[in-house]
């Protein structure tokens, strides 16, 4: 009956997948602000259980340190996980025409 998102967040021994709670109820200004705050208690290792568990999709961005693609695993009993890598520009021919388009795909 809620959306509730968790966002991957990388620590030294692993990763865990804080959530951001009816999610659907909230600007992006707020879930910002809220992300934010949750990574960096989960990297103080000061996350609540109740802040890590019992979400039910993931979001896990790997595009901002470089990366175009990965393997995004499902973190059980979560539904699905949605990997994002970065944005490339590619060069295309069209109709005998060279041009550079931009390229991301999900998997």
């Amino acid at each position: 009956k809620t959306i509730d998102i968790c966002v991957a967040v990388s620590l030294e021994g692993g990763l865990i997948t804080p959530i951001v709670r009816h999610a659907d109820y909230k600007n992006l200004g707020d879930i910002h602000v809220e992300v934010r705050s949750l990574a960096a208690r989960a990297r103080e290792g000061k996350l609540e259980k109740h802040e890590y568990t019992g979400g039910s999709f993931t979001i896990s961005n790997l595009g901002m340190f470089g990366s175009t693609e990965m393997i995004a695993v499902i973190n059980p009993p979560q539904a699905a996980i949605l990997g994002v890598g970065g944005i490339q520009d590619k060069p295309i021919v069209k109709e005998g025409q060279a041009s550079i388009t931009v390229d991301f795909t999900f998997k």
